[in-house]
């Protein structure tokens, strides 16, 4: 024979109920019959405890005088169940609702698990079923495979494990702190969370959204008027700054360069007022004297947005012509592409620029012809007589005798002196005055210049000349000829290196003078002994309608760069 040994928890429930019932006085055990196996088991158990409770039994089928008899008994009493067949002639579950009944009333255990969970009672000590069963069925297949049963000995089944239903426990208000550590609460009711814990989640992101949504919405709308009124000031700051503007200022459509609005300015500075211009073009009204600068400049702000100091002439509605410095851009008026053009009236500007460039104009021609006096005068006269004093100290050297040798060393001396003074003398006069230049033209005076420099001060000048016009006005020629000379004569005097880069080079539009030097170089900021010959530069460009520029660093050379437009 071999087998598996369950055990039955009677101590272990009978401990349970007395741990969470302290106050317990009376167990009374219910049987359903005299049973003297179990009922010496169950009153060793209660021996443990025969000074706090009193024991009371009850036999017999389960009935209704039964159920009076056990719900008679005083307060402080639990009942233990132990297991009981169904009495003769009535169903297998009789018993059971003689449990039902028993347990709403009073507090009730139970050995055994099915007499217990599931019917009211509060629990018990029970094995693991499963595990049994697994045990069981293992030592049976052993059997079935032939092996003898003496050799496979009697297993005992697990331990066990305290269970208890939670809603006895919450019928006679137990804590489940008071369980055993390792307790098993089954038939436990979910909260109202854990039913709808998914719901609630889903409900409480619904509303969370819709709170951001709604604080979005608030949001965007406090930004909205914010913008709004922002806007509005804007509008009404621009609106003043337009209509008080000491610029004439004016919005036209691209569409068909018709007048929106005009300003106050441009009212004073035209003439015409503004019910007479709007819905009108610049052309309607003649106000450019050219009426190519305004397609040049519609042109040129369709193709990149923006116009910047921008010169043009304004014929006034009194036929007066002023002249305006204007600058515009492209805006958008209610989604449509517009104009917004400012103009300066720079008629007095521009005359008294005029006045002084025909002063410095005056005073360069000044200049240049005191240049040519003195010029003419160093070559034709004094020149001419050192030349003739040479003639006369070589026909001296030639009378002497022999034997004057140191007289005739001096007079040797004198004649190279008045020699090298008479070159020195016929350079500063082709300094001042080109010949080359006159009759010639410039490349044949630069070309000239930069060669004998080169002779005379072992200067190394590498010079490019290219593409020049073969007409240019004498102005134009003259400028460039002494913006070279002052520049080579910086860099002989100031860069400390013994060559630099000429490049005179012509294009469609303007005259390229590039002057180059890698020495020591100066800041244009502070340029100290240059400044007199810069602004020498800059005033004859300015004559000319030329630009000069000046890149420079100290130790890194000086590039100089004058350009002067083709065509005047």
């Amino acid at each position: 024979m071999t087998g598996l040994t369950t055990p039955v928890g009677l101590g272990e429930t009978i401990d349970l109920a007395l741990r969470l019932q302290p106050d317990t006085t009376t167990v009374a055990v219910i049987a359903p019959k005299e049973d003297p196996y179990w009922l010496a088991a169950t009153h060793t158990e209660l021996l443990r405890y025969r000074d706090r409770v009193k024991e009371v039994y009850f036999y017999g089928p389960p009935n209704r005088e039964l159920f009076q008899k056990v719900t008679a008994l005083p307060d402080r009493t639990v009942v233990l169940f132990h297991l009981a067949p169904p009495a003769s002639g009535q169903p297998p579950l009789a018993g059971l609702d003689l449990i039902d009944a028993i347990a709403e009333r009073m507090p009730t255990y139970s050995a055994w698990r099915s007499l217990c969970l599931g019917h009211g009672c509060i629990g018990g000590a029970y094995g693991d079923n499963t595990k049994e069963i697994v045990q069981f069925a293992a030592m049976t297949a052993r059997l079935l495979a032939g092996e003898r049963p003496e050799n496979i000995p009697i297993a005992n089944a697990a331990s066990l494990t305290v269970q208890v239903d939670w809603r006895a426990l919450q019928r006679w208000h137990i804590p489940e702190s008071s369980l055993p550590v390792g307790s098993e609460v089954l038939y436990r009711e979910l909260s109202l969370w854990q039913r709808g814990r998914r719901y609630f989640i889903a409900g409480a992101a619904v509303i969370l959204l819709q709170s951001v949504l709604i604080l979005a919405l608030f949001w965007q709308r406090a930004q909205k008027r914010k913008t709004e009124r922002a806007l509005r000031q804007s509008e009404q700051k621009f609106s003043k700054s337009f209509r008080h503007s000491p610029l004439a200022v004016t919005i036209t459509r691209m569409s068909d360069t018709r007048y929106i609005d005009v300003n106050d300015t441009f009212e004073e500075q035209t003439g015409w007022t503004r019910q007479e211009v709007i819905g009108r073009t610049p052309l309607d009204i003649h106000l450019w004297e050219d009426p190519e600068d305004r397609v040049s400049m519609t042109e040129r702000l369709r193709a990149t947005d923006h116009v910047r100091d921008l010169e043009f002439r304004v014929r006034r509605k009194d036929g007066t012509i002023i002249t305006a410095l204007g600058s515009a851009e492209l805006i958008d008026v209610n989604g449509e592409p517009c104009a917004l053009s400012v103009a300066a009236d720079i008629t007095k500007r521009k005359l008294a620029e005029e006045a002084l460039a025909g002063v410095s104009r005056k005073l360069v021609e000044a200049q240049e012809a005191e240049r040519t006096r003195i010029a003419r005068e160093l070559h034709d006269d004094i020149n001419q007589r050192i030349a003739l004093l040479a003639i006369n100290l070589d026909l001296l050297r030639r009378a002497l005798p022999a034997s004057e040798i140191d007289t005739r060393k001096e007079i040797d001396d004198a004649y190279e002196q008045v020699a090298d003074l008479g070159t020195d003398i016929q350079a500063l006069s082709h300094r001042l005055h080109s010949s080359k230049l006159e009759y010639l033209g410039l490349k044949a005076a630069v070309t000239g210049f930069c060669r004998e420099l080169s002779e005379r001060e072992s200067l190394k000048i590498q010079l490019r000349v290219e593409n020049l016009p073969e007409t240019l006005s004498h102005e134009i020629s003259l400028c460039l000829f002494r913006v070279l000379q002052e520049a080579i004569h910086n860099a002989l005097k100031y860069s400390g290196m013994g060559e630099c880069d000429v490049s005179l080079t012509g294009t469609s539009t303007d005259i390229q003078l590039i002057v180059h030097d890698s020495g020591a170089g100066f800041d244009p900021d502070n340029v100290n002994g240059h400044g007199l010959g810069l602004t020498s530069m800059r005033e004859r460009l300015r004559l000319v309608r030329g630009q000069l520029s000046i890149e420079s660093r100290p130790e890194h050379g000086t590039t100089i760069r004058a350009s002067v437009p083709v065509g005047l």
